[in-house]
This record gives C-alpha cells, structure tokens and sequence, in this order.
C-alpha cells in the first residue's frame, strides 16, 4: 500500500519527514516518511493489522547473529583471518525507515564486505576485508552522494585503517569508535584519521599548556579569522587556493593575513605558524 492510498483511507493522518514518539499516535514508517495516526481513531484490530502492514525495522534484536558485533562489542572470540579488515563507520543524519535498504545498497558498492549491520536507529558498521580494490574518501564521497539523491539519506563516514585480526583489533576499533563520535560533525561527509590527528593527538597536551593558552587569548581570532587560518591550512598556505574556496579576492587576503601579522606577529604564509594558529583555534 502507498502512502497516498493510506492517506486516502485515513484522511485524519499526518505525514512527516521525522519520528517524534507520542503515546497518543500510532507512527507507521511509509515511503521514506513517517504517517501519524491518533491512536483513539482506531481498533485495537486496525492498529495490529497496520503495525504488520507497515514493520518498522528492529536492527537491535539482529544484532545476534552478526558475529562481527559480537567481536567488536562483547568481545566474543573470532576466528584467525589471512586478510586484514577495516571498520567502516556511518552516521546518518536523522532516522528513515529506509536506513537498512540504503545501508544494504551501499554495502554493495564494495568489492568484498564481510558484514554490515545498525548499532542503533542511526549508527551503523560496516566492516571490509582487504582487496585488490581499495577505496578511498573522494569514492566513498561519490557513494554517499548516489545514495543520498535515491535514498533521501544524508550520512558521514568514517574511514578506518586496514587491520590483521589479532588481540589488537577490538582495542583499535574502540578508539576508531571513540574518535567517529567526537568528530563527525565537523568533518565533510568522509574523513579519515588523517584528517583529525593533530588536533586528537595535540588537544590535551593543548588545554594543559599555559603557553598556548596565553597565547589564544593574546591572539584574539573572530570566527572570519578561524575560518581563514582554518581554510589556509587545509590547502596547505596556497593563498589563491584559499580565496577561492572562501569566495574572497586573492588580494583581500593577503592584506588580512599582512594585518595579522602585524597585530599578531605570526606569519601564516610560514608553515609552522599557520600550523600554531590551526590548533589554537581547535
């Protein structure tokens, strides 16, 4: 049945692009939407018969028989393999009854997945042995971006490292994990550790230090400033780079950077102070 037929049979229901759980109203997944039906205009039978009608997925109750989930979250015991394997990690922006489809349609973009499986409503793993055929971020981009134009499903990724399977793994993966959730809303939809590592590895030794706070503090950046040092870095001080990707004259540019440097006496044309500027404001 679809979701303008459904309507048409119950007028009183309300569609929505999201679950917002009400005692009151029986919420049936449809067609990547959400159809909301005040419970007091139904049957006990009505209700029963729409909930088979209409399932909405339950990925916690299948956990069980992934043994890859018992492996990283229980630590069970698993068998010795030849090839190493990484740990995809997804999080999709808010929860669609579609979540496992799109989950399965993505898994097959890969040339050899050993499982996949949702943790919760929103956080799912997918785990990959390695081949031949090793993608990387800009193709895991590509994916995502397909996926999100037939699924209505926006999602970030995180790009683990290939692994042997040894009494290591679960413990990498831990950290992998604990990295994935601290960092995803402010990365671009694929990242990798890479791509965070100074900021993770420096941030304590960072907040501990007087000297680098002394030095924020006297450095006084607005937010137009952190995104410049921000975007510099990221480009590696190419200079054109950066007032292109900030829709900025190449020449506004530089007379900011010369009037920081002025104020500031750190160059961010050098390296090692943009460097110093980029995790001050991180």
């Amino acid at each position: 049945m679809k979701l303008n037929e459904l309507q048409a049979i119950y007028p009183e229901g309300l569609i929505k692009t999201t679950k917002e759980p009400d005692d009151s109203t029986l919420i049936l997944p449809v067609e990547n939407k959400w159809f909301y039906l005040p419970k007091e205009t139904l049957t006990k039978s009505e209700r029963k018969l729409l909930r088979n009608l209409f399932p909405e997925t339950n990925y916690l109750n299948k956990l069980k028989d992934h043994p890859w989930y018992q492996y990283l979250f229980q630590n069970k015991p698993f068998p010795t393999a030849e090839q190493p394997y990484r740990i995809i990690q997804l999080k999709i922006k808010k929860e669609s009854p579609n979540a496992m489809e799109w989950l399965t349609h993505f898994s097959e973009l890969f040339n050899q997945v050993e499982d996949f499986f949702f943790i919760d409503k929103t956080t799912a793993i997918l785990v990959e042995e390695k081949s031949p055929v090793v993608y990387q971020k800009t193709d895991l981009d590509g994916m995502i971006l397909t996926l999100e134009s037939e699924f209505l499903i926006q999602a970030h990724a995180f790009l683990g490292s290939f692994n042997e399977i040894n009494q290591n793994f679960s413990l990498y993966f831990a950290e992998e994990q604990k990295i994935f959730h601290a960092y995803y809303k402010h990365q671009k939809n694929v990242f990798t550790f890479q791509d965070i590592a100074i900021d993770y590895l420096t941030k304590d030794k960072i907040t501990k230090s007087s000297i680098m706070q002394t030095l924020k503090d006297t450095l006084n950046m607005d937010d137009e400033l952190k995104l410049i040092i921000k975007t510099l870095w990221l480009k590696q001080g190419n200079i054109t780079s950066t007032s292109k990707e900030l829709y900025i004259h190449r020449n506004t540019l530089q007379y900011r950077l010369e009037k920081f440097y002025e104020r500031t006496g750190f160059s961010l044309k050098d390296m090692n102070d943009l460097t110093l500027c980029y995790l001050l404001i991180n």
